[in-house]
């Protein structure tokens, strides 16, 4: 199996059971230490519920990624300009950042929005937006690359999170990232790899080195991106800066009357 970032030959380093009845081999790439599973055909198993029962950490992740973004638009974005949360799930994090006084809006063509109803993207093509998240996406993706050219689309800058393996890989049973109770995380991703898929776009890449980054055709500093990405640091700034919420201006939107 030939890799789907750079296209050069994998080797099977271990086997996992996802959903407890598919034996799925692993690959990891001798060139730039991406990993893919065997072609996923498991998939509609794996997608019964969009959101995966384990996904405990969901309220967690959104309310540490809210701040981290709040911060990270305040420092190198327009505050003042639209925004996108690409594979937005429930809709929380939209919801969440519309409350900061973002004008954020939800993309996810597979899951129910719970939270932030009236406020789903318009289709592609449409408007440009100043960035684009896309937290815990990139591991459910079969075709990296062609979901990225899709994403940029939306916006030339893209914020996202994926937790990097290493190389050697571990393990199938030694790693919780790999999802083996779910089944929807098929790619994971090194440094090199993403180095990669920002080159072939003409992005740069930033990165906290861990879990957190963002692909744009801004020249920012990388050190400044590392520290924001730091949940101390984003939450120092969040005291700082801070826009006025958009919780009234929504609920007249929705309802036609004042929040009083």
């Amino acid at each position: 199996m030939t890799c789907r970032i750079c296209s050069a030959k994998t080797r099977v380093f271990g086997h996992g059971t996802i959903l407890g009845k598919h034996d799925v081999a692993y690959y990891q790439c001798g060139a730039c230490g991406f990993v893919q599973t065997d072609d996923p055909v498991w998939l509609n198993d794996a997608y019964t519920e969009a959101i995966n029962r384990s996904d405990i950490g969901l309220v967690r992740r959104n309310l540490v990624l809210s701040i981290q973004s709040s911060a990270i638009i305040s420092m190198f974005f327009d505050h003042r300009k639209k925004f996108i949360d690409f594979g937005g799930g429930y809709g929380l994090l939209v919801r969440l950042m519309r409350d900061r006084g973002y004008d954020f809006y939800r993309s996810d063509a597979h899951c129910t929005n719970l939270f932030a109803r009236g406020f789903d993207a318009e289709p592609v093509g449409t408007g440009q937006y100043e960035l684009l998240t896309a937290f815990e996406v990139f591991e459910h993706l079969v075709d990296p690359a062609a979901k990225l050219k899709f994403m940029l689309s939306y916006s030339s800058s893209i914020l996202f999170s994926t937790e990097l393996v290493s190389v050697p890989a571990p393990h199938p049973d030694a790693w919780w990232y790999y999802g083996l109770d779910h089944g929807q995380h098929v790619s994971f991703f090194t440094l090199q790899s993403l180095r990669i898929l920002a080159k072939r776009f003409g992005l740069n890449l930033y990165t906290n080195s861990r879990s957190l980054h963002l692909l744009t055709r801004k020249k920012l500093s990388l050190r400044a991106f590392a520290l924001l990405s730091r949940d101390k640091v984003a939450r120092l700034i969040d005291l700082v800066i801070s826009e006025r919420s958009l919780l009234p201006a929504d609920y007249k939107a929705l309802t036609g009357k004042d929040l009083s």
